[in-house]
């Protein structure tokens, strides 16, 4: 093995940024990358990345390119390391993982916190959810009752009208006189217009490398590593959008601009139901 297969990607990056004698905060304002993440990637804590390993590697290419190294190599490297790491992961027990590694301690009870405080949110709006849907379901049931009594009247005499035959009338006149009525209703019925979804016009912008993903109630249409330039026009009634590094995307909603930042995480990751929803409830078909 060669001396640069056994420096770490983490080590190379560290070592250029060094060189140049840059630091975290201004690579930051300049990529537009958190600098957590700029830390994590020196350290080699690839797991605290969001959105996978397609954005770990976008990441690793913007930062090799800034430091003036062959992003190629870069993710070569990690590529390379990060299947020895699996295979080392998978000796471990999970408290001998967190153990391996102090420096997660604090992070993994800040998660834990967030994600306690999320799950009671959560549990107060479905409560309120759940009185409201209460309260409709009696007012359509109360109106229900109303309408099948009056209209179970008006078909006791509609029937007693068209059964009771004139004592004039053959009962083969009466036959064609109730199938006659029979088939005006059924063309009646025919011609109501159906209820037809409104569509809305979705546009999405990408300034700068992003990780996007966009469903419709059917199935996921976008997933990728968005790159500077991009566009992508939508015509949906509705849709779920998933934007890490948020700031390089600009999204409106019917020519209106819509505020990523808004419903945005700590780790710049913000998720959107438009034209309303919750990214929690949304459900696509085949999900």
């Amino acid at each position: 093995m060669t001396d640069a297969q056994e420096i770490s990607v983490g080590e190379i990056l560290a070592s250029a940024r060094k060189k140049k004698r840059l630091r975290y905060k201004k690579l930051s304002s300049e990529l537009n990358i958190d600098e957590i993440y700029l830390i994590a990637l020196e350290e080699g804590n690839f797991d605290l990345i969001p959105g996978g390993e397609a954005y770990v590697k976008g990441f690793l290419r913007s930062y090799a390119k800034k430091l003036d190294l062959n992003p190629d190599d870069v993710i070569d490297n990690y590529l390379s390391s990060r299947k020895g790491s699996l295979k080392a992961t998978k000796k471990l027990s999970p408290k001998d993982q967190i153990n391996s590694n102090p420096k997660n301690l604090p992070k993994i009870g800040l998660i834990a916190t967030f994600s306690i405080i999320f799950l009671l949110f959560l549990g107060v709006i479905f409560r309120e959810y759940e009185s409201d849907n209460q309260k409709v379901t009696n007012t359509v049931e109360t109106s229900t009752t109303i309408t099948s009594n009056d209209s179970n009247e008006t078909n006791d005499e509609s029937t007693l009208l068209i059964l009771k035959p004139d004592e004039n009338e053959s009962s083969e006149s009466t036959g064609d006189l109730i199938t006659a009525i029979n088939s005006d209703l059924d063309s009646q019925a025919s011609a109501l217009p159906l209820e037809e979804t409104p569509l809305y016009r979705i546009d999405i912008k990408v300034y700068g490398d992003c990780w996007l993903e966009v469903f419709n109630e059917n199935k996921r249409m976008i997933y990728n590593l968005a790159k500077e330039g991009d566009e992508f026009v939508l015509n949906e009634s509705k849709v779920k959008i998933i934007a890490g590094n948020f700031k390089n995307v600009e999204v409106s909603f019917n020519d209106k601009m819509v505020n990523l930042e808004d419903y945005a995480n700590t780790k710049q990751v913000s998720c959107i139901v438009l034209p309303s929803g919750d990214c929690s409830d949304f459900r696509t078909a085949d999900s």
